[in-house]
């Protein structure tokens, strides 16, 4: 409960800050940038899958660590953000002339100094969360947020155009760094040495969760790529703000459950029933939280484009709504992750990753023939139809649920907030204030959506005080 505390709180203040970003820069920034900035982050994200080669993940995974394996494990870490930092550095030449963006170069070279910064840095982070110890990692993470927010904004107000954006991730990035020193290393330090012997069982862990990320990370930025192809930069700007927009609200949510239930589940992986419930649980909450967030993301857009985004971004109105739905839909997938990471089934996930490389960029091809709104289609029938094989393929053979007992989790929630914002719409439609529908339309909706979850979903409502009452 402290975790999932502490993990909310750093989430929320960190979304609240990105959405103030947006709302901000999109008034000093042209689609142009943030395209521009999309394609940085779409290479930069392809070499991050390599970040620590899985080192993260097996550390969490492995119980028991020496003081000698820690110390080589950190090294190896901070070898490879080295080592990626140079060859993106080598490579961004290349990647400027396959998009056709002589500026993206510069910004390449920039930005991918993070990932040496972060090596620095990493493995006390990763230490601090397994213990669940996530009071300290979140203040970290609100401090370094709030630094790059605030150099955001004052370099976008200088004009510097895309280079806000480059600013306030190098920012963020050093003070996440030297706060983790400052806070989380508790007078520990790395000794000088880097044994083979000592990390072969994580490389050999963690080269599994490679392959698997690179696949699922192909399949989750193929549409940025084909729009990188076949849109252009300001085309590509309008289609990956919305876009950026609804996955941050995952990022947002998501990681309050499946960031602590990851070292949760590896701590009680063999005990199967446990495992059943905890994660039919995250789950339970992961749904209780995004649906009514995505639905109001829906059914209000064209307030939200207004208020958020402002004239530029007025087209993409139904855009947004299509891709509230599949930023739903994606949401109920998310848990399953730390299910599998948690229960040592790296390779089940990989090869669930590989099937679905044979399907995602063909329905993503598919719905590109007719522009932005027919990918964003593709992709949330594709996340629909993934459901059930989701259930049969990764749940039941790791856990033993239930169809019925995994579907509820989330068609349960999604009933309630459907209900909740049908209501909301039709109470404030005679209003035309986008503020004042928004504002209104909230309020009503979150009182039919408790009472709704009071009656039909109640287990979520109840671990909700608990989460606020525990000591």
């Amino acid at each position: 409960f402290s975790a999932a505390r502490w993990t909310t709180l750093s989430n929320v203040v960190r979304a609240s800050f990105q959405l103030v970003q947006l709302a901000v820069l999109t008034r000093f920034l042209l689609p142009a940038d943030y395209g521009l900035m999309a394609l940085v982050m779409v290479v930069i994200s392809y070499a991050a899958l390599f970040s620590d080669i899985g080192l993260s993940t097996a550390f969490v995974q492995r119980q028991h660590i020496s003081h000698e394996e820690r110390s080589s494990l950190y090294w190896l870490s901070v070898a490879v953000g080295t080592g990626l930092m140079l060859l993106v550095i080598s490579t961004s030449p290349l990647a400027a002339r396959l998009f056709n963006e002589p500026r993206l170069m510069v910004l390449l070279m920039l930005v991918s100094t993070n990932f040496l910064v972060v090596a620095l840095g990493q493995q006390l982070r990763i230490d601090a969360e397994k213990s669940l110890n996530f009071r300290p990692v979140a203040l970290i993470e609100i401090t370094s947020a709030c630094g790059g927010l605030a150099v955001a904004v004052l370099t976008a107000w200088l004009g510097w155009g895309v280079y806000a954006l480059v600013a306030a991730a190098m920012l963020s990035a050093w003070l996440t760094m030297l706060l983790c020193w400052a806070v989380l290393a508790k007078g520990w330090r790395p000794l000088w040495r880097l044994r083979w012997l000592e990390v072969r069982w994580f490389v050999h862990f963690g080269g599994g969760m490679v392959i698997n990320n690179v696949i699922n990370h192909i399949n989750s930025t193929v549409d940025i790529l084909l729009g990188g192809r076949l849109l252009g930069a300001t085309q590509l700007g309008i289609y990956s703000v919305p876009r950026n927009l609804v996955l941050q609200i995952q990022f947002m949510v998501n990681p309050i459950f499946t960031r602590v239930g990851f070292p949760v589940i590896a701590s009680i992986q063999h005990d199967t029933a446990r495992v059943r419930q905890g994660f039919l649980k995250i789950m339970n909450l992961t749904a209780t939280v995004n649906a009514p967030i995505y639905v109001a993301l829906g059914v209000f857009a064209p307030e939200f484009v207004q208020l958020m985004l402002g004239s530029e971004f007025q087209e993409t109105t139904p855009l947004v709504r299509v891709l509230a739905a599949w930023g739903l839909l994606r949401s109920f997938g998310n848990p399953v992750g730390s299910l599998l990471f948690g229960m040592g089934r790296v390779r089940l996930s990989t090869l669930w990753n590989g099937g679905l490389l044979f399907i995602v960029p063909l329905a993503l091809w598919l719905g590109s023939q007719y522009d932005a709104i027919g990918m964003a289609w593709a992709m949330a029938a594709v996340m629909a139809l993934l459901f059930g094989p989701t259930w049969a393929k990764l749940v039941r053979p790791v856990c033993g649920a239930g169809l019925w007992l995994y579907a509820k989790q989330v068609l349960i929630p999604t009933l309630c907030a459907l209900v909740a914002g049908l209501t909301a719409w039709l109470a404030v439609s005679p209003w035309t204030l986008p503020m004042l529908r928004i504002g209104g339309g909230l309020i009503i909706g979150l009182i039919i959506y408790i009472l709704l979850s009071w009656i039909l979903n109640r287990e979520p409502i109840n671990s909700a005080f608990a989460l606020l009452n525990k000591r």
